[in-house]
């Protein structure tokens, strides 16, 4: 071996060394109890200057909730809510994600809660665990960090009327079952998800509208406990979805401040692909079961709702691709890069695709679209790259079987059929229905897609 060959080997080696360094997890767990309440979202710990500064409500388009102004700062705290419950937050220096839950997880009773908090540095992610109950994950991806801007230094405060105990912090990893034999040990029960193989699975693709604040989010809560879902595969959810989740039990998945799952099983992996806003998904176990599970949104424009009769079949095509078409083909392209199709575990891809289907718009179709006969390049990809669209596949009559989702709100809108559950592998769709469509009540400018499911 020559000189040349021994350095090239030590420089494989060392930046196998950074990677493993960098790629470490890092947790931080402890006990808490107060009974006190406060407006100033005091730090339970916290690895950044977060106490005192100003109190902002993040209530935009796109979120919602009151926090502190440090939040977008470098680094990460937890912290007691106004409401009573504890909160978690993270920042880049610029940016920020804030998780914000209910009353359900309210810390200021004078008892004694467990916190905790694992970074999977090489996923990208943080797990939360609130009592031995995992409720969140969050993807970290639309934030630029570093490692050290999880395990830097700490700053400890003497918060008065707050006391805390058993502190644990270092490199390790913190997963649903390691938290439960924990307990376990300690004479303790962990809340555990579903672990049985369902014998019908239901999923709900739904778009809830600027995180269902129009109506209230106890309609859209609503909404979906009368769905009986068990996944559900959200867009929109705008800083709606810890209150949501709480409310039905289920574990929250964040994907962006667009995209959510909602499971009532026990999620056990995360995919990074594509763009955050647009796509992101989950692995679900059910007993014996996996099941990998997308929620998606693509581009809104162009808007079919404003096709005029006299535009031709080409331009209207070619638009769609400049935009959507595009899309979609980069998002299955982004599948195959992460290795997880194929036969072995199925998949689901549920979400506002914001897209006509060219099932619905054939020669039978066309006197309801202005004479239009278009085959659209979304659902032809989706089709081609082997997924079968539920909703379509039980009702085969797009005549008589409109299954309209757009939308619910705007009758003057061209009335469309935009969102969709698709699914491809070992599963079978035994049932599948727009739910919301003619419901003058409904929280949403969409009506949703449940589909029901049976594996093979």
């Amino acid at each position: 071996m020559n000189k040349i060959e021994k350095i090239h080997i030590l420089l494989i080696l060392l930046v196998v060394s950074i990677h493993g360094l960098f790629a470490q997890d890092y947790s931080v767990k402890f006990e808490v109890k107060t009974n006190i309440t406060t407006e100033t979202f005091p730090s339970l710990y916290t690895n950044k200057a977060w106490d005192g500064t100003a109190t902002i409500d993040l209530i935009s388009t796109s979120n919602m909730g009151l926090t502190l102004e440090s939040g977008k700062e470098l680094g990460w705290t937890i912290f007691l809510q106004p409401n009573g419950a504890w909160g978690w937050n993270i920042g880049d220096g610029k940016n920020r994600l804030d998780y914000l839950p209910s009353t359900l997880q309210r810390i200021n009773d004078g008892k004694w809660h467990e916190i905790a908090v694992s970074f999977y540095l090489d996923k990208k992610t943080a797990w939360l665990y609130f009592d031995g109950r995992h409720v969140a994950i969050y993807s970290l991806s639309d934030l630029k960090l570093t490692e050290k801007a999880i395990t830097k230094a700490f700053i400890k405060r003497d918060q008065k009327n707050i006391t805390i105990k058993k502190l644990q912090e270092g490199n390790f990893k913190l997963d649903p079952m390691s938290l439960a034999n924990l307990y376990k040990e300690e004479d303790r029960k962990a809340i555990i998800y579903n672990q049985k193989k369902p014998d019908k699975l239901t999923v709900m693709a739904w778009n809830i509208w600027h995180g269902a604040r129009h109506n209230g989010i106890e309609q859209a809560i609503d909404a979906i406990r009368s769905s009986d879902a068990d996944l559900v595969c959200m867009q929109e959810t705008y800083g709606s979805g810890p209150k949501i989740s709480d409310a039905l039990g289920t574990l929250f998945y964040y994907r962006s401040s667009n995209l959510s799952v909602h499971s009532k099983y026990p999620i056990v992996d995360t995919y990074d692909a594509y763009q955050p806003f647009r796509f992101g998904g989950v692995r679900v176990k059910m007993g014996d079961q996996l099941l990998d599970v997308f929620s998606l949104w693509i581009h809104y424009l162009p808007s079919v709702s404003k096709m005029y009769p006299t535009e031709p079949v080409s331009e209207i095509l070619e638009e769609e691709n400049k935009t959507r078409g595009k899309e979609i083909k980069e998002i299955l392209a982004s599948l195959k890069e992460i290795s997880i199709l194929g036969k072995e575990v199925p998949l689901i891809i549920g979400g506002d695709f914001n897209s006509s289907s060219h099932f619905d718009w054939g020669a039978d179709t066309k006197m309801v679209h202005h004479g239009y006969e278009i085959e659209w390049p979304v659902s032809k990809s989706m089709a081609n790259d082997g997924f079968t669209d539920s909703f379509r596949e039980m009702a085969p009559d797009p005549l008589n079987s409109r299954g309209y989702t757009w939308s619910p709100r705007f009758g003057e809108s061209l009335q469309n059929r935009i969102d969709y559950v698709y699914y491809k592998g070992s599963l079978q769709c035994v049932n599948s229905y727009v739910k919301g469509y003619s419901d003058s009540e409904w929280p949403s400018d969409h009506a949703a897609v449940v589909s029901e499911f049976r594996f093979k």
